[in-house]
This record gives structure tokens, sequence and C-alpha cells, in this order.
């Protein structure tokens, strides 16, 4: 018997139990029918069905069915995220946590973890912070491997996308210190290419060639294109603030070239270059060179505003 014939029969069996059965049964059989749809890329039938099965055991006695209430909710989580509906898979999650919780479930730091990289990606970045610094409550709790540097990592990029950039500094630097002790270089580089981006906010140059310079050299051996091409930026703006305008204007322009040269047409990046690299052409009183450079900014500012950004194929 052919593999699609099997879950057929399986489906057969499974829709007879959801027309012939009751209560948890019927649940189960509509969770295990949710996972078969799943499994094809049907992710809204997969939904409809997850979500009977949590209303079947909402009537039921939650108490007795809480493992199969958060299996339940883990699933309308994962759909959810499939969907691009982070937001809800962040709340299924909740509910989840909230199961686990009755039943003394020791992985409770990881679904928070998910569910703080679910609520970032929805843009809530206070709920994300939250997650992760509970995460780290029932990590200790547990005795369960210390997850600091990412956890800490995490409640960083919250912060800094809420201009909380003091107390982003100070998460960077704790995840930093733990990656540093467990030797993970790569991880604890890229706090110092974060702390170099705030620096650049803060318009504190000496602590972005602090921190900008270390990663780029890493960065660099590593050929890590995208990286070297930001903090070359990064780097040029901290010249920039020094008054070191030769310098600043040819990090610039290799942070452009670069960039161009693999392809990249993340506009979003490329206009904030020329935007600098004008500021310079005005300061050196080359006026005519820097308004044309802010006119064609000004074009593809507009252009890109309906038309997004992609990369070469």
């Amino acid at each position: 018997m052919s593999e699609e014939r099997e879950i057929a029969e399986v489906e057969k069996e499974l829709w007879q139990r959801v027309t012939q059965d009751e209560g948890s049964i019927r649940a189960n059989a509509y969770v295990a029918l949710s996972r078969i749809a799943f499994d094809q890329g049907k992710f809204k039938e997969s939904l409809a069905m997850c979500e009977t099965a949590r209303d079947i055991f909402d009537k039921e006695d939650t108490g007795e069915y809480q493992r199969e209430v958060f299996e339940v909710h883990v699933g309308i989580s994962k759909i959810n995220y499939e969907l691009g509906r982070t937001s809800e898979a962040a709340q299924a999650m909740g509910k989840a946590i909230e199961a686990a919780k009755t039943f003394d479930y020791e992985e409770i730091d990881d679904l928070l973890r998910d569910q703080g990289r679910q609520y970032y990606t929805a843009g809530e970045y206070e709920n994300s912070i939250a997650c992760h610094l509970e995460a780290m409550k029932f990590t200790q709790m547990y005795l369960r491997k210390e997850c600091d540097g990412i956890d800490y990592f995490n409640v960083g990029l919250g912060l800094q996308d809420l201009a909380r950039f003091d107390e982003a500094i100070d998460a960077f630097l704790k995840s930093r210190a733990a990656f540093k002790e467990r030797n993970e270089v790569a991880n604890a580089v890229d706090c110092d290419y974060r702390l170099a981006e705030i620096y650049v906010e803060l318009k504190n140059p000496v602590e972005v060639m602090h921190c900008g310079q270390r990663a780029l050299d890493f960065f660099t051996i590593l050929n890590s294109h995208q990286k070297v091409w930001t903090l070359k930026y990064f780097l040029g703006v901290a010249y920039q603030l020094l008054d070191d305008r030769e310098t600043a204007g040819r990090l610039f322009e290799e942070a452009k070239s670069l960039a161009q040269a693999m392809g990249w047409q993340e506009w979003k990046f490329l206009i904030k270059v020329d935007t600098a690299h004008a500021e310079l052409y005005e300061l050196a009183g080359l006026h005519e060179q820097a308004q044309e450079m802010l006119r064609r900014v000004k074009v593809v500012e507009e252009l890109a505003r309906k038309e997004g950004s992609h990369e070469a194929a």
C-alpha cells in the first residue's frame, strides 16, 4: 500500500471518529486531521480543525485534559506562524504556556523564547522583552542549561527597537559576556555589531569605532559581506562625527560599492549611505553634487514606498 493510500485510510477512520464519537475522542481526531492537513501545506484547513478541537476541550473538564489543551494551542501557534499571523501565534503560545504550568512542564523557558520571538516579529517589543525575561526565571527554576546570551540578546533587540538605548547597551553587554564565557565567538561579535549600531544612533564615534572595528575585522575574515558593508557605513559615520571627511567618504563609497557588487538592492541602506555622502559634499562646499545626490535619494524614496526592495537573482 502506498503512503498516500495509507494516509487516506487514516483520514477516513479519523473522519468516522469525528462523526460518531464525542468529547475528547472527537477532539483528538480533529487534532490528528489537523496534523495531516499541516503536513500537506493546507494551513487554513489545519487551523480550522485545530480550533475545533480547542473548542471541544473548552467544553470538557479542562483540568483533566491540560496536556491535550497544551498540544492544541502549540499547534494553533505553529499554524498561525506559518500563515504569517505572528501576533496570533504568540497569543496561542501564551495559552499553551498557561496549560503547561498546570502539569509542571520543564521546558516552559523554551516556549517563552518562542513566544518572545513571535512577539518580536509582530513588532510587539514590550511583550517580547517580558517573555525572554520570564524565560530566564524558568531556566533557573528548573536548573536547565542557561541561555543568558540568547535571552539578553533578544531583550536587547526589543529595547533597541523601542529606542531605549541605554538599557539595550546593558543587555547586549550582558549577552556578549555570556557568549564569551561559553566561547561562542560569532554570537559575541554579533553583540559588537548591535552595539556599534546603537552608538551610531547616540552619535558616539569612539564607541562606534571600538565595537565596529572589532566586528568588522571578524566579519571580514568570515567574508560576511552584508555585515561588512554595514559596518563600513557605521565606521564612516564615526569618522564623519570626528570631522575626518576623507576617511568617512572612502568608507561610505566602499560600503555602497560592496553592497552593489553583491547584487544588494536594499534601498533603505543605499540611500542612508548616499545621504551621509551628500552631507560630506556640502561640508566640502560641493553644493551642486550634494543636491544632485539628494535629488536621486528623494526619487528612490518615492518609488520604493510602493515597490519595496529585493535582491538580484
